[in-house]
């Protein structure tokens, strides 16, 4: 038996004693061990054993003959191929047996993608074949091209609904608690490139106007999990979004008369809605708008005039309002036509927006002043009524008008022997604008909870004004839902034009956020040391195999980097273990 093993330097003080052998007629290498920490004497002195040994007639290689060829994202990939396996995702879809890679391969790999570098499909090639997804599901890369994702796009779109009704009777399975109380939100995004039917010109909530703006719906179960998306076409406000969809739930996922409590933002909340859920036989919680608040019912909106922000929790109690928490009190208002209402004060709420309307009617005076300097420096001569539109445009915009009031006196100026007709702003205080802000300050604090869900008291399933608040405070979960497929999995802008490929996006994104929300459940029942899903993406990111080539054989091997400890502890709590055991790297050809 010829001895060749020999030792090779990699990076720093980190080596591995690797032995070349052949097979089958071609060369091979493998990786006896890995050593890290070696000092130049214990490098010299292992050298001088494998020279020892090479007087045995064992040949030896030099360090320098090594090469560290290349190397693959490994344990982030293969970490959420096994979550999205634990979906079963991939049954939605037919295998074919004409196709190199099916549908459900080419969906995994974008959903991965955008959970983990999320960007254009252009640039999803060029991540796949950085990653070795192309071992871990046993495919071909080279059928992984642009052309055959967009054309996967068309039919990951036909299998929405599908992938939706999957989703809801999978969660419903798990735990049928949380399908009783579901979450609706609307959120928008835009998208690039060439006209896209499904987008019209608006203004989006974080990017400004864009001339091609979509407008997004989600519905998301108690515990954060998505089984509901639409991009919602001819789009005019929230509150008439909810109708149509309302309809398209019941019959998609055949909800029961009154089975759901669907929990949804004050800014959907209309009488016609309200009374369109009830006839579809939908329980909901929901929140009046503000200015909807003095028009509801047994508020007696009147005695909150002497609240202020030395007296207000005490003066609260003495109203009768119960203590939720140190910033709910809460009042029962009673039912009116089949609705329940509970009055809602939070005394942080008031502070900040008496602190807000200070500084509103602070900067309408700064722009009063500042507009007077501008008067007065005039080059031409001014029109009263222009003059003014100009400046109630101004106030109304900042929503000032009803704080502050001013007159208008004509002013002289001359300038280079001319007269020049201005005006001069003299700001005043009204009776009107002083009852403007009584009347905005009764409001000052409060918000309205209204539902058609029955009391504890009517029915043993019913809910307590306490229940109702915590159902409404937990609609974070669909607001933190679209942060985060906004955020991190980043959504936008949308690299597609097309109807079926713009939907498809959607769905990706979805999909991808069920893997975060997965993730994210799961560490909040064990602390291991990592709190969230990009701190998981973060530390297995770093666990890559690499090509190692023996330069004088030609042998050339994969290694995958030995865990580290809290790589290990991510695995064992999401029972991935298997994807660094031997044998499963074997079955990919990775030592």
């Amino acid at each position: 038996m010829k001895f060749n093993w020999y030792l090779k330097h990699h990076h720093h003080e980190y080596y591995s004693l690797v032995e070349p052998y052949r097979e089958n007629g071609k060369n091979r290498h493998r990786v006896i061990t890995y050593l890290s920490g070696l000092s130049p004497k214990e490098v010299q002195r292992i050298r001088r054993g494998l020279a020892v040994m090479k007087g045995l007639e064992i040949e030896t290689i030099k360090v320098e003959d090594l090469i560290f060829e290349d190397h693959w994202r490994y344990l982030d990939v293969a970490f959420l191929d096994v979550i999205w396996k634990q979906w079963k995702l991939s049954k939605i879809f037919p295998q074919s047996g004409d196709k190199d890679v099916q549908t459900s391969e080419i969906l995994e790999i974008l959903t991965l993608y955008r959970c983990l570098d999320p960007g254009s499909y252009f640039s999803g090639v060029d991540w796949f074949n950085k990653t070795a997804l192309d071992r871990i599901l046993h495919i071909n890369g080279q059928h992984i091209n642009k052309s055959r994702i967009f054309r996967e796009l068309d039919l990951i779109e036909d299998k929405k609904e599908d992938i939706e009704r999957y989703l809801y009777k999978t969660l419903n399975k798990q735990d049928e608690s949380s399908m009783h109380i579901v979450f609706y939100d609307l959120t928008d995004s835009y998208f690039e490139g060439r006209k896209c039917e499904l987008a019209r010109a608006g203004r989006t909530k974080n990017n400004g106007f864009q001339k091609k703006r979509v407008v997004l719906s989600l519905l998301v179960n108690s515990a954060g999990y998505p089984f509901a998306w639409d991009i919602l076409e001819d789009y005019t406000a929230d509150v008439k979004t909810i109708k149509d969809l309302s309809i398209k739930w019941k019959r998609e996922f055949k909800f029961k008369d009154n089975e759901i409590v669907l929990v949804f933002d004050r800014g959907m909340v209309s009488d016609e809605n309200l009374k369109h859920l009830e006839l579809e036989k939908y329980k909901y919680i929901t929140a009046l708008d503000k200015n909807q608040i003095p028009g509801t019912q047994k508020v007696n909106i009147e005695r909150f005039e002497s609240i202020n922000e030395e007296n207000m929790t005490e003066q609260i109690i003495k109203m009768g309002f119960r203590k939720y928490d140190d910033t709910t009190y809460y009042e029962n208002l009673g039912t009116v036509d089949g609705r329940r209402y509970a009055l809602i004060f939070n005394p942080e709420m008031l502070t900040d927006q008496r602190k807000s309307r200070k500084e509103l009617i602070q900067r309408a005076k700064d722009y009063l002043n500042k507009e007077n300097e501008a008067l007065s420096r005039a080059k031409k001569s001014r029109n009263r009524d222009k003059t003014k539109n100009g400046i109630d445009k101004q106030l109304k915009a900042m929503k000032a008008m009803n704080f502050v009031d001013y007159d208008l006196e004509p002013q002289i100026i001359k300038a280079d022997g001319r007269e020049i007709n201005s005006f001069h702003i003299v700001p005043k205080e009204t009776d009107g604008n002083r009852e403007a802000i009584k009347k905005a300050e009764r409001i000052d604090g409060l918000w309205t909870i209204v539902t058609n869900t029955p009391s504890k008291g009517d029915d043993e399933n019913g809910f307590t004004e306490d229940d109702l608040i915590r159902a409404y405070r937990d609609k974070n979960q669909i607001e933190q839902a679209v942060k985060d497929v906004k955020s991190f999995i980043k959504i936008q802008p949308f690299n597609v034009w097309t109807l079926k490929h713009v939907r498809a996006h959607y769905t990706i994104c979805i999909l991808s956020y069920l893997l975060d929300i997965t993730i994210a459940n799961r560490l909040k029942e064990v602390d291991i040391g990592v709190r969230s899903t990009q701190k998981v993406y973060e530390v297995l990111k770093e666990g890559i195999i690499g090509k190692i080539t023996v330069e004088s054989t030609g042998d050339e091997f994969l290694k995958l980097m030995s865990p580290q400890s809290q790589q290990k502890a991510i695995l064992e709590l999401f029972q991935s273990e298997n994807v660094v055991r031997r044998g499963y790297l074997k079955s990919m050809g990775i030592k």
